[in-house]
């Protein structure tokens, strides 16, 4: 199973994963065999991609770190949960929802530990804020398992990671949706977005307030509210920020479509003790992947191939199946660990390139 991008897929592929919509309705089933109409439908509701089964990786089972069902019952819940927030003039948070949700998600990644994110989120434009959200919460969790907190404090800081853009609500949509770039003016507007959050949530949580208040700073001071400087930015304010840029970074916008993983860990490996402190950044690129299964790679000895996943801690270091051997002989597939190899990643090939060469005169060459 790989994903691939709407434009590239074809009539006869299959389904590899259930296409949900914004309130948990199923769009279309995993198994699916797909025809134009079925793409076309897709591509209507704005997706811009979506998981397939493939040859190429038979035998590689490769799961989300949480259930798809947990996924999508969460983001339907804040979904209502922002909602409920827009429509009461007060901003009244349901929190029973809300900890539930989180205790949903945090039971998942407490029970799997050693969970890598080798998959992206598949969400429409239309859903970004509310899939975005959840994907915080997941990524923000899993670094705070990996620094060591309790389950309270994940709790709290799930929490906050979940509500961290609840302030979005009082941001008009014409600007909040804008698919140009927002003017000088406009981007004010939006920072606000950390002020109305804490204004919203402070009557809950005075420490859930202050990660929806804070999690634009920047260690240097860069950042927004306040251009606070570290030390005085709170430690999950900085884990959400973190997590708040890669998730940003790697999903379809209404003005500007997804970045490949690996461009977002580049950036975010350069802002240790910069933007964040460094052990905010390190604990984060060790539960995701810069190559998710699927991506087609040429690794730095030439061979090219096809990822199956990523171990744990080790975000550039994928093993891979083999498909073509240095010279872009067809050879028989074979599995290939980096790490343990000492190889690293020369590029990623897009799909048409490497299938144009999968196509090619089948000229065996061996492992």
């Amino acid at each position: 199973m790989r994903q691939i991008a709407l434009n590239l897929l074809v009539p006869g592929m299959k389904l590899g994963k259930t296409v949900y919509g914004p309130n948990g309705e199923t769009y279309l089933n995993a198994g699916v065999i797909l025809n134009q109409r079925y793409i076309n439908r897709l591509s209507a509701r704005g997706y811009s991609s979506v998981y397939v089964e493939d040859r190429l990786l038979d035998g590689v089972e490769v799961d989300d770190v949480i259930r798809q069902e947990t996924r999508v019952k969460a983001i339907s819940g804040v979904r209502s949960i922002l909602k409920d927030a827009k429509s009461n003039k007060r901003g009244i948070i349901s929190q029973a929802a809300v900890t539930r949700t989180v205790n949903g998600i945090l039971d998942e990644l407490l029970d799997n530990p050693l969970a890598m994110v080798n998959l992206v989120d598949i969400r429409s434009r239309d859903d970004y804020l509310f899939g975005h959200c959840v994907n915080v919460c997941v990524l923000a969790v899993m670094t705070g398992i990996t620094l060591g907190f309790r389950r309270d404090r994940l709790l709290t800081l799930g929490t906050g990671a979940l509500l961290h853009d609840v302030g979005k609500v009082r941001v008009p949509p014409e600007i909040l949706d804008k698919p140009e770039k927002l003017s000088a003016e406009e981007f004010e507007v939006v920072k606000k977005h950390t002020i109305y959050g804490r204004d919203i949530l402070r009557q809950e949580d005075q420490e859930i307030a202050a990660i929806a208040y804070s999690h634009h700073e920047r260690y240097n001071g860069e950042g927004y509210p306040e251009q606070a400087k570290h030390p005085g930015i709170k430690l999950f304010s900085q884990i959400v920020g973190v997590v708040d840029i890669f998730d940003a970074i790697t999903s379809d916008r209404c003005y500007k479509n997804a970045d490949h993983p690996r461009v977002a860990l580049e950036l975010l490996a350069g802002t240790g003790n910069w933007w964040f402190d460094a052990k905010v950044v390190n604990a984060f690129m060790e539960n995701v992947a810069a190559y998710p299964t699927g991506t087609f790679i040429q690794i730095n000895t030439g061979e090219v191939g096809i990822v199956m996943d990523t171990p744990k801690g080790q975000p550039f270091f994928p093993n891979v199946r083999i498909l073509l051997d240095r010279e872009y002989r067809i050879v028989k597939p074979y599995d290939f660990s980096t790490l343990s190899n000492g190889c690293g990643v020369n590029c990623v090939l897009d799909d048409i390139t490497v299938t144009e060469m999968l196509k090619a005169e089948p000229k065996m060459g061996t492992p």
